[in-house]
Order: structure tokens, then C-alpha cells, then sequence
């Protein structure tokens, strides 16, 4: 969940400090070609939220995402790092460049002759884009490696199948973002003509791209395998998760047609709004293809446990523990403990005991013998499970573990007979069915 949260703000930002760098430059030039000083006063003033938003939070925000990763996932990091060292270096020799134009930018309003600090402000933007594409190729990699799976080659894995879709929806949605956080600076301004004519302008940068979102969403789809299956049940928050995008994707279209054909009815509250409902389709998007890789990290290479593919073989014949890190030693002749240690190695990347994927919701209706029966076959019961390996007495540590952790008094099912068997239904016979 922490990493969500990280996550998701970042990359909200992130994409703000595309998008937003075109607005600025873009409208700049605008203001200077029809010598509109107000139009180019109020885009100085805005580049101030701007730097402060998207590198002072932006930044802090992305190494908040390199430090929760690394706590979660430490064999996910490793792999990105060594496939894609290159990449990471080429991102942040233009994030460098980023930075500076955007303080050169930011400082040079008064220094700076206009064609200069317009020059200056498409450096910022190309820099800010191509940092994009290049973590555009990192992050769709994760979800189709495609050919990479094969020969492991750095630009067969970049441009991968959902390269292109991706970077489309990346690029449109950051001139969105840009509209949207300029309408919210605008809308402290005075009221007046002046805010009336730009609130029309920055609601055409939240509409237009849009379109390309939603038309690239489709591109999107057909290029991930796995989508059909997942929406029909294998994967079951997927068309939960799908409904909440295509319906943000409406809801922003919806309250950004309000500046434009009544700018005289927009204000802090309809921008606030604005920003939240973008903020949850964000989310939604992100949290599909985060969804769409389980039960891998890097699909069909790296599990969520951590555990390679090519390491089930390995696996399979020495059991979890010879291949488990920092076991206690008392686990050596205490079963509870040994099955702890393997819970913490290999389930809690996914799990929690009472939070997110809480467990003892689930074990307050299970017994010994089925969580005994789970244990061994969990990649067949569940289809975001990845595979277990576990020797008959790992497996019986895990469940002595699983049921230290089942609530003292039994679980209530309703005196209803329809509801009493729907909730028998779902903590069994759900498992499958």
C-alpha cells in the first residue's frame, strides 16, 4: 500500500513535469507573439508552483518509490538494475539536464532576452519527455518482456509490445495533467476576462488529450496477453479496476468541459475536484498494470516472491528453505518459527496478517486440514499465486504458522441459510469455483 501511495503521487507529478513544461513554453510563446504581458505574467507566477510541485516533490517522491521497492521487492530491484543499467543512466543524465533548465527556466524571467528563455524552455520539456521514454520502456517491459524472454537483449525488452500504446497514453495524459493544474493556479486568479480566456485555453489541453487517452487505452489492450482471461475472473480486480479508468477517464472529461463552456462558474472547488478525479484514474491505470503482471514481477521471468523462473527446477528438488535468506537458527528445531521465517521470505511481499491481503480473515473459517491442503498448491487454487515448492515439512511449518495466526473465537456466519452458504461458499468452494 505504501508503495502505492508513493507511487501513484509520483507518477501523477512526474507526468505534470511533462506536460507542464510544454504549457509553459508553449504559452509563453503565446503571450509573446500577441504581446499579452498578463498572459505572460500569470505563466511566470505558475512557473513557480510548477518547480516547487515537480522537481522539489517530484524528486523526493521518486526516491521514496526506489526506497519502499527496495524494502518489498530487493530481487526485483536487482534485476531491473542489472537488465537495465544502461537505461537508468541514460534517464538520469537527462533528468540532470531537466533540472537545470528548470532552474535556468524558473530564474531567467528577468535575465534572460524571451528567445533565450524560450529556447531554455524546450530544452526543460525535451529533456523532461525523453525521460519518460526511456522510463516508459522500463516499466511496459515489466508487463510484456516480449523477445527479451528469449535473447535478454536491452532494446528487444525496451520497445516491447506495449512500448508504443504505453507512451501514447503517457504523453497525452501529461498534457492533460498540465491543463489540469493550470486550471487550479487559475482558478485563484481574479475574476474577469482575463481568467474567463484562460480557463478556456487550459481546458482544451485537459480535453483534446484526453481523447488520446482513451483512444490509446484500446491500443493498450490488444497489445497485453493476458487481459481477455484476466477480465473474465483470473485476475478479478482487473474489471473492477478497468471500470474505475474508463469511468475517470469520463468523469475528467465531464468536469473539464465546465471552464469551457461556463468559465464563469470555475473555481477552487470544481479545481480540487478536478485534480481528485485525474488523481483516481491514475491510480485505476496504474493499479491495471501492476495487476496485469501477477503473479510476476517481470512476467514470465521473475515472480512477485522474488523467485526466477528458470529457478523453479531448483527449487522444486531443495525445497523454500535451502533457497531462503536469513533464516533463524531456531528455526532449525522449532517448526513455528522455521514456518515465520518463511512466511516473511515468501508470502509477506504479497500478505499481511490483518491489512492488505490479510490473511486471518481468511483462516478464521479454515481449518488445519485445509490450509494444509492449500499449502502445496497454491499456484492452482489461486491464480495470482505463484509457484511453492516447499518439502512436506516446510509445508507443515507454514501451516503451523498460518494457524497460530487464526483468531481464538470462530468465525460467525449469518443465521441466514442463503447468507450462511454464500459465506461457506466463498471461503471454500471459492478457492476453485
Amino acid at each position: 500500500v505504501l508503495i502505492a501511495v508513493v507511487s501513484i503521487l509520483h507518477v501523477f507529478v512526474s507526468h505534470f513535469a511533462v506536460g507542464g513544461g510544454l504549457w509553459l513554453v508553449v504559452t509563453e510563446m503565446r503571450a509573446n507573439r500577441r504581446g499579452d504581458d498578463q498572459l505572460r505574467s500569470f505563466v511566470k507566477s505558475h512557473s513557480r508552483f510548477f518547480l516547487l510541485l515537480s522537481l522539489v516533490f517530484g524528486a523526493i517522491s521518486g526516491v521514496g518509490i526506489w526506497v519502499t521497492i527496495a524494502l518489498v521487492s530487493p530481487q526485483a530491484v536487482s534485476n531491473l538494475v542489472h537488465a537495465y543499467v544502461w537505461g537508468w543512466a541514460m534517464e538520469w543524465v537527462f533528468f540532470f539536464v531537466e533540472i537545470g533548465a528548470a532552474l535556468v527556466y524558473y530564474y531567467g524571467w528577468e535575465r534572460l532576452d524571451r528567445r533565450t528563455h524560450e529556447i531554455v524552455g524546450w530544452i526543460y520539456f525535451v529533456a523532461a519527455w525523453v525521460s519518460m521514454i526511456i522510463i516508459n520502456g522500463i516499466i511496459t517491459f515489466m508487463l510484456t518482456p516480449g523477445g527479451w524472454l528469449e535473447n535478454q537483449e536491452f532494446w528487444t525488452g525496451f520497445f516491447n509490445p506495449t512500448y508504443f500504446p504505453s507512451l501514447a497514453i503517457r504523453t497525452c495524459g501529461a498534457l492533460a495533467i498540465a491543463g489540469i493544474f493550470t486550471l487550479v493556479t487559475a482558478s485563484a486568479l481574479a475574476r474577469g476576462e482575463f481568467r474567463f480566456r484562460l480557463v478556456r485555453w487550459n481546458a482544451l489541453w485537459v480535453i483534446l488529450p484526453l481523447v488520446g487517452v482513451a483512444a490509446s487505452a484500446w491500443w493498450y489492450r490488444a497489445q497485453v496477453p493476458v487481459w481477455d482471461e484476466a477480465l473474465l475472473g483470473a485476475i478479478p480486480v482487473l474489471p473492477l479496476v478497468a471500470w474505475l479508468f474508463t469511468l475517470g477517464i469520463g468523469a475528467t472529461l465531464v468536469v473539464a468541459v465546465l471552464p469551457l463552456v461556463a468559465p464563469r462558474l470555475w473555481g477552487p472547488l470544481p479545481a480540487i475536484l478536478l485534480v481528485l478525479v485525474a488523481l483516481g484514474t491514475m491510480g485505476a491505470g496504474e493499479w491495471m498494470r501492476e495487476a496485469g503482471r501477477k503473479p510476476f514481477t517481470i512476467h514470465g521471468y521473475l515472480y512477485s516472491t522474488g523467485m526466477r523462473v528458470d529457478q523453479s527446477d531448483w527449487f522444486a528438488e531443495h525445497g523454500m528453505a535451502a533457497g531462503t535468506r536469513w533464516l533463524s537458527p531456531a528455526g532449525a528445531t522449532d517448526p513455528l518459527r522455521r514456518g515465520r521465517d518463511l512466511f516473511l521470505a515468501w508470502c509477506q511481499p504479497c500478505h499481511t496478517t490483518d491489512g492488505y491481503n490479510g490473511l486471518r480473515p481468511y483462516l478464521a473459517h479454515w481449518s488445519e486440514e485445509t490450509v494444509a491442503s492449500l499449502v502445496p498448491r497454491l499456484e492452482y487454487m489461486r491464480a495470482l499465486m505463484p509457484p511453492w515448492y516447499g518439502t512436506e515439512e516446510e509445508n507443515a511449518a507454514v501451516t503451523a504458522y498460518l494457524m497460530s495466526l487464526k483468531p481464538a473465537a470462530p468465525a460467525d456466519f449469518p443465521d441466514d441459510p442463503v447468507a450462511g452458504g454464500e459465506r461457506a461458499f466463498a471461503v471454500s468452494c471459492g478457492l476453485c469455483h
